[in-house]
């Protein structure tokens, strides 16, 4: 039976509200757009990337990866970075496709408000977050009209019935994944692809933006968390 090969997990470029939280306060988290310096990270990490598939031994033909990305603008923006960095060696992506269940978690009315704001804005609700949070139990805090971090992790894996599925087709198959999605659903997707624990994902810090964490079989068929081929940069 065919099946899942290969992984490859990458976080957006830096974002005009990685630059400036108040961004939140006049554009929605979904249209929030790179920064100039977010557009020339994409470009250098699809240059990595290129660089890493050249390496022997090359597994990868043309038309051997599928391309998913969130629908978030910044993500899309990322996408075409990418793509425009890696030049000619992009004809190793089968297709490019959108899935919803890639976005960033939800913060509903707590997004783009400092600690002290939400606290004196939803002083309930912060305070039931904040207990959560004491008790080590941020994983398990759900914003007012959002997600927790438990909420991305249960989206991320009915996502991993698409992946499943497209590499098992007897016909036409696709046994290699590239995501370009949001930290905190890239942190969910690898803890629970790898069956890791809530103090994992509580302990692991964000990923840079562009890195590029590959996933892959190890020595007896297990998947193993391979590292960053590349690093990213510091936001």
């Amino acid at each position: 039976m065919n099946q899942l090969e290969n992984i490859f997990l990458m976080r957006h470029a830096h974002s005009v509200a990685n630059e400036d939280l108040a961004m939140y306060r006049h554009i929605p988290d979904h249209a929030i757009p790179l920064s100039g310096k977010g557009g020339e990270q994409a470009v250098e990490a699809g240059k990595q990337f290129a660089a890493f598939l050249r390496q022997p031994p090359q597994l990868f033909d043309e038309q051997n990866i599928r391309l998913w990305y969130s629908p978030y603008l910044r993500t899309k923006q990322t996408r075409d970075g990418l793509l425009k960095g890696m030049g000619s060696t992009a004809s190793v992506f089968k297709d490019r496709r959108e899935h919803i269940l890639l976005t960033e978690q939800n913060f509903g009315l707590f997004d783009g408000l400092t600690d002290e704001e939400c606290n004196e804005k939803y002083p309930e609700e912060s305070r039931k977050y904040n207990l959560c949070r004491e008790y080590s139990g941020r994983f398990y805090a759900k914003p007012p009209n959002g997600e927790s971090r438990y909420d991305v992790c249960v989206r991320i894996h009915q996502f991993f019935g698409t992946i499943i599925r497209d590499a098992e087709k007897s016909q036409n198959s696709v046994s290699n994944v590239f995501i370009v999605s949001h930290g905190t659903t890239l942190r969910a997707f690898t803890m629970m692809w790898l069956h890791k624990e809530v103090e994992w994902f509580e302990n692991e810090r964000n990923p840079g933006n562009c890195s590029i964490r590959h996933i892959t079989h190890n020595e007896n068929g297990h998947f193993e968390d391979k590292g960053y081929i590349f690093q990213g940069f510091k936001e």
